[in-house]
């Protein structure tokens, strides 16, 4: 299949489900022209990138499957500034927000939350659980973000059924180079979008074995804008991020490499949103802390057992507090003979809320290649270990003011059953996860073709510590729904092809299966709120999600282009949601449970041109559609049809350079329900730049959304209902017209 005929296939794909808007189309027929004369040029030869979150380094032309590599270059270039602008130019990819807790995960392909693991330095990150977001990274610390696209299971173990981000921190030898040498640098940065200064110093050497790298970076800032009717919650915050990472190089086949990570952030809110009849005034104070101590060794060796070893030590610790304290009517104080006591009295409420999790984690890698007769093998196989430990304090109290009376029993309501606090809604859990996984690279000699098959199997315990504390009103366990521990194991497959027609055209084919066990919250979730008459109970014949995926693609390499399209199918089973399941006498009853069959399938088309020596081309374009088979519905967390394109001119000195962005984003009509909240389409386009004043110092200036566009990113909204839901669909725009402006002298 010629590169035009497949331009033309995916054209026809789109259009056939989508009603695209005049600017998107022009994008696509930028797109296609710049095709047919990347095909005539020929000056230029395209970069290998190598990524290694296949665990056997490859190039990006040479996987089968689809990853998405960001380098500390495009952080830089693209004035990334949070996870969330990672995500902002890689179709397919997305993030959600929450207006308190920040960043909630990525999407990929229509699935996110827990369902995608993140990594960091080869230690899982903190799972996602209700507002307390992925904000504790320091986007300044990482060296590169590797996004797998579909479920990576096998190499990767459980809660990778929809993805994964591996992310990996900044080394020595990155700032220095590949000899001995210094870096020195100061950095200040200024965004007006959210009123942030960032400040940042890094030291870094290497002399002959030794290596180090000390960096730090403070952030103050305030709410984000909002374009449009919306305004978000006044907000002050400051981020502290210390990263420190000593290599020492044992020997010409041993190296060993210590990291130590911390990232602290307080944010103080004016909850303007709270303020109602009973209450008069409300402040939100949260504190995020998460600590990572690594230990790294590598060991190169000619071996029966293996040609390279590495062993991941990590330890994490993950602190997360909410506190609120608001001025209000309370009616915890309502006394029954006493009517004139039934409007409330007026209080003090003090609420704080925490989520902790600590992790310890060993993982051992190895890798051989070996040859038999006229074949190869690549093999990467290995032992993973993690064991987390989670908790969910919850307490409260109200402070009558005329009186200093304290209680811990709180009702909204006059008369109303109280909640009693302190409590707890899961109880406190360890969960161990182990897995065991062997893949092979199959090359045959003088053959165009490479199989890869792969197979793991994961072990998941976890053991919940039930106490006095887990609900408040003391009514779950009088339903019949014990909290249980839950013990399962899993086999994961996954096959890839690849096969090279010639010099030019090649395919891939990948056929991979995911899985993750229900956690914490979603097996043994207890709590009753009797005021409101509904309770949430545990469920302890819950199964664990799986999934599997199909993907097939075509990529093209020429002199000075690169191409790649896919089309993929993922099926999704025993998808866990929360479920009307009856009623206890007055109590309405939900339950987490297994009911939806979820199938998502789509295309997805990436391209890099160089036009010249000068300038560079790139776009990337990505369609997906999502049904639950169960209810007959569309699933509402499938972005809609996505483009990203970039023109970027570097002078020929390379002292400065700038990229013209442009996003097009289709409109969102195929949803859940009729009175789910739709979206229309938006075109935003973004310009950076760079120019070096001097061989030590460099001014980069970034201008977001030039034309002041009002939209916001689906993922923020969908799920929303339209009729209900305008004041939160607005507060989710994406801020105007904004500018970011940094300097960085290296010395």
């Amino acid at each position: 299949m010629s590169f035009n005929s497949t331009m033309v296939f995916f054209a026809r794909f789109v259009f056939k489900y989508s009603a695209l808007n005049t600017a998107f189309c022009a994008s696509l027929v930028v797109l296609f022209s710049s095709t047919v004369l990347a095909q005539s040029q020929s000056s230029v030869r395209i970069e290998e990138l190598t990524i290694s979150a296949t665990r056997l380094p490859r190039t990006i032309e040479n996987i089968a499957g689809t990853v998405s590599l960001i380098s500390s270059e495009d952080i830089e270039r693209e004035m990334v500034d949070d996870l969330d602008d990672i995500a902002r130019f890689q179709p397919g990819v997305s993030m959600n927000k929450n207006a308190r807790g920040g960043n909630q995960g990525f999407t990929i392909r229509g699935i996110g939350g827990n369902r995608v693991l993140h990594v960091i330095d080869g230690v899982r990150g903190t799972d996602i659980y209700y507002g307390y977001g992925k904000d504790s990274f320091e986007t300044d610390n990482l060296q590169s973000v590797q996004i797998v696209r579909g479920p990576a299971s096998v190499l990767y173990g459980a809660d990778a059924m929809g993805g994964a981000v591996i992310l990996t921190s900044k080394d020595a030898r990155g700032y220095v180079g590949g000899g001995d040498g210094s870096y020195y640098s100061l950095r200040g940065s200024a965004s007006d979008v959210d009123d942030q200064y960032k400040t940042g110093a890094t030291v870094a050497f290497q002399d002959g074995d030794v290596g180090l790298v000390a960096q730090l970076t403070n952030r103050v800032f305030e709410e984000h804008e909002v374009n449009g009717s919306g305004k978000l919650n006044p907000q002050d915050g400051e981020s502290n991020s210390i990263l420190l990472k000593g290599f020492w190089d044992i020997s010409e086949n041993q190296k060993l490499i210590v990291s130590l990570e911390s990232v602290d952030e307080e944010n103080d809110f004016i909850l303007e949103s709270d303020v109602s009849s009973s209450v008069t005034s409300s402040l939100g104070n949260d504190e995020t802390e998460r600590q990572r101590i690594g230990l790294e060794y590598i060991l190169e060796r000619d071996s029966g057992l293996f040609d390279d070893l590495q062993v991941l030590f990590n330890v994490q610790d993950t602190d997360a507090s909410q506190r609120t304290l608001q001025e209000r009517t309370s009616f915890s104080f309502v006394k029954p003979w006493n009517p004139m006591s039934f409007a409330g009295a007026a209080a003090l409420r003090d609420t704080i809320f925490e989520f902790n999790q600590r992790t310890t984690a060993i993982n051992l890698n190895f890798r051989k290649s070996q040859s038999s007769g006229s074949v190869t093998h690549n093999i990467a196989y290995g032992l993973n270990f993690d064991e987390t430990e989670t908790d969910r304090p919850r307490d409260r109290f109200d402070k009558e003011l005329s009186s200093g009376t304290m209680t811990r029993r709180i009702s909204v309501f006059p008369m109303a059953p109280a909640e009693v606090f302190p409590n707890k809604t899961f109880p406190d859990t360890t969960t161990k996860r182990w897995g065991v996984y062997l893949q092979d690279e199959i090359q045959i000699a003088d053959s165009a073709l490479t199989l890869i098959p792969g197979i793991r199997y994961d072990r998941y315990e976890m053991d919940a510590s039930a106490d006095g504390l887990l609900d408040g009103t003391n009514q779950v366990a009088g339903f019949g729904y014990p909290v249980e521990d839950f013990d399962d194991g899993e086999f994961s497959a996954s096959l890839g092809a690849l096969y090279d027609i010639d010099d030019t055209y090649s395919l891939f084919a990948q056929y991979s299966e995911g899985y993750r066990a229900p956690n914490f919250n979603e097996s043994n979730q207890a709590f009753a709120n009797l005021a409101y008459r509904y309770a949430v109970v545990p469920n302890p014949d819950i199964d664990a999600e799986t999934s599997n995926s199909l993907e097939l693609g075509l990529r093209a390499g020429y002199e000075n282009a690169f191409l790649s399209f896919s089309v993929f199918k993922n099926y999704y089973d025993d998808f866990i949601s929360s479920n009307y399941i009856g009623r206890s006498g007055s109590l309405s009853l939900y339950q987490n449970q297994n009911i939806q069959e979820v199938e998502i399938e789509g295309a997805e088309l990436s391209s890099y041109f160089y036009l010249s020596d000068k300038w560079r081309l790139r776009a990337s374009v990505a369609y997906a559609r999502g049904d639950d088979e169960k209810n007959d519905v569309p699933i509402d967390s499938v972005d809609p049809l996505t483009l990203v394109s970039g023109l970027r001119y570097d002078n020929a000195s390379g002292n400065w350079g700038g990229e013209l962005l442009v996003t097009a984003v289709a409109e969102k009509d195929r949803v859940s329900s009729d009175s789910a909240v739709e979206a229309d389409s938006y075109f935003v386009v973004d310009l950076v730049g760079n120019w070096e004043l001097a061989d030590s110092l460099m001014l980069r200036l970034g201008v977001f959304n030039l034309f002041d566009e009002e939209y916001a990113h689906w993922q923020n909204i969908q799920g929303l209902n339209a009729l209900t839901s305008a004041d939160a669909i607005a507060n989710a725009y994406q801020p105007g017209t904004n500018v970011r402006l940094s300097l960085e002298a290296r010395f």
